[in-house]
């Protein structure tokens, strides 16, 4: 089950899945280099969010058998989990399409040429009928991201055209048409309409560079996310031009991470600070993934008073309210 949780097949990586009874509460990957430290903000999460049990696998396609390599590693990890009062279910060392468990070395139990990693059967269906994916690697999920020179070049142009469209008109009316814009292109997603013409592509990417529109579309993850609308973003950050790329992976990235695709957000936060490094948004959602916070109650925590930015917008409001007053 572990690629469908992450998304993709891993390699050289710890992955450490942490449940509560049979539910899994948190699930994580990172390089197999990286110090055992890096699994406390993980575990303090999982602990956070009632986890009692959990298990760890080391990638590693070095691994051919007993004596299992990094022992002293997984030792490590295992004062970390008793740190957080987690219980280690099992250790697992994987390598070459086998697994073995570092906490049984009995033949009748856990043979010493290793057990063969079923990729087909009833778990694989399940996750399918989910509509969970796993890629052979991190790098396919990266070319999801790959950008689409051809739509990248036509939306440019369609921006450029949008600069001199503005005229006169108030920055609240201006906000609300954006807002409109973007309302329009979720619908569209919904209705599974296809990729938008790059005059649209141009409009939504224009109103998202406005911070209080780009926290009203944030709103629209109240609900669980659809699908269809998860892809939608995904190809308009394919399409967007690199000045205009962050604010739209940045969405795309929540999109993912409320939907449960945590390696996908963490790729979509990579390409938003790879466009601007100082985009605040993008910076608190990564620094919310190095620090385990469970996504859903971050995502709650501010969807709610987002969709309330997007009701102000569309009565020409100000987006956060009135000012407060000073006392004099």
């Amino acid at each position: 089950m572990i690629p469908y949780l992450l998304g993709f097949h891993p390699e050289h990586s710890v992955v450490i899945v942490a449940m509560r009874g049979m539910a899994v509460v948190v699930s994580a990957r990172y390089d197999l280099h990286a110090p055992p430290e890096y699994a406390e903000p993980l575990c303090h999460s999982a602990a956070a969010a009632g986890a009692t049990g959990v298990l760890v696998a080391l990638y590693d396609d070095t691994i051919t058998g007993h004596p299992l390599a990094h022992r002293a590693y997984r030792d490590e990890l295992r004062e970390v989990f008793d740190k957080y009062e987690l219980n280690e279910v099992d250790a697992l060392a994987v390598g070459g399409g086998r697994w073995w468990s570092y906490r049984c070395e009995d033949d009748s139990c856990c043979p010493a040429d290793g057990t063969e990693l079923v990729t087909a059967g009833a778990v694989a269906a399940s996750a399918v009928a989910e509509g969970l994916v796993a890629l052979p690697g991190r790098a396919d999920l990266e070319a999801e991201l790959e950008p689409d020179a051809g739509r990248m070049a036509d939306v440019l142009v369609a921006l450029l055209a949008l600069g001199g469209e503005e005229g006169e008109r108030p920055d609240v009316v201006l906000r609300a048409e954006d807002w409109a814009a973007v309302r329009h292109f979720v619908r569209d997603a919904r209705r599974g309409v296809g990729v938008p013409p790059p005059e649209q592509a141009a409009r939504v990417l224009s109103a998202l560079m406005d911070i209080a529109v780009r926290d009203a579309t944030v709103g629209f993850l109240t609900s669980r996310p659809e699908r269809d609308v998860e892809v939608a973003w995904r190809d308009l950050v394919r399409a967007a031009p690199p000045l205009w790329r962050a604010p739209v992976a940045t969405i795309y990235a929540l999109w993912c991470q409320a939907g449960g695709s945590g390696a996908r957000a963490n790729i979509a936060i990579e390409a938003a600070l790879a466009a601007n490094p100082y985009y605040s948004m993008a910076q608190l959602l990564d620094e919310a993934q190095l620090r385990g916070m469970n996504p859903h109650e971050f995502i709650a925590g501010v969807a709610g008073d987002c969709r309330r930015v997007g009701r102000r917008i569309q009565r020409n409001r100000s987006p956060w309210g009135k000012p407060a007053r000073r006392a004099d």
